[in-house]
């Protein structure tokens, strides 16, 4: 099969292998590595990957960021070669397993494996995760107007840190428009490797879609 016919016959999964994995608050719908591995072989018996590096142990290397950990790789089929990343919870008990999982979905949607499966909102229009919700009703029955916020407990939620899910979201964002996440962090001039605040999101989002427009 040649690559151009990959996302016609491939890109819409059949629904019987469609499951549902909770994820953030609510299901979505994935395509298991078991099935997604006998699509690549149907599609190029000798398809590869590799991760882009090994640790000291000879092992796939990752790195954990705000909670998620990340592994890298590079997928080859009829001798093409694309980028993809797989993310999942650093506390997972077989980490290695369930980055390497996740690789493949990731990996082979760029080849146009089940991308009807994957989101198509914009990381940029995405509600902020966690965001503080205005109560339209006053705090008590004789109040005549709604409570303000203070300052001070306005900019201690500022100042936490990105949720899990907000990462998560932020990553598979720049996969699907295959750039680096460090590489935006570092345009918004915030470090990749340490903690990003609430208060830098904005930051965070404007880097993402200057660097999205000049691809």
């Amino acid at each position: 099969m040649k690559l151009e016919e990959v996302l016609g016959k491939y890109g819409v999964p059949d629904p019987k292998l469609v499951g549902k994995l909770p994820k953030g608050g609510i299901q979505l719908d994935f395509v298991g590595h078991a099935e997604v591995t006998k699509m690549l072989i149907e599609i190029d018996p000798e398809w590869t990957w590799e991760p882009v590096a090994f640790d000291a142990d000879g092992l796939p290397a990752y790195r954990v960021v705000n909670g998620m950990a990340h592994m890298a790789g590079w997928m080859t089929i009829h001798g093409v070669r694309r980028l993809g990343i797989g993310s999942v919870q650093a506390s997972k008990p077989d980490l290695l397993k369930e980055l390497a999982s996740d690789y493949l979905r990731n990996a082979s949607m760029r080849f146009g494996i089940c991308t009807s499966l994957w989101s198509k909102q914009e990381w940029e229009t995405e509600e902020v995760a966690g965001k503080p919700q205005t109560n339209s009703k006053p705090a008590h029955p004789r109040a005549t107007k709604p409570a303000e916020v203070s300052p001070v407990t306005a900019e201690v939620e500022a100042d936490k840190a990105l949720t899990q899910q907000q990462v998560k979201q932020f990553v598979d964002a720049c996969d699907k428009v295959g750039l680096d996440p460090a590489i935006v962090a570092s345009k918004a001039q915030l470090n990749w490797d340490g903690v990003i605040l609430q208060s830098q999101l904005p930051l965070l989002r404007d880097a993402f879609t200057i660097l999205k427009t000049g691809l």
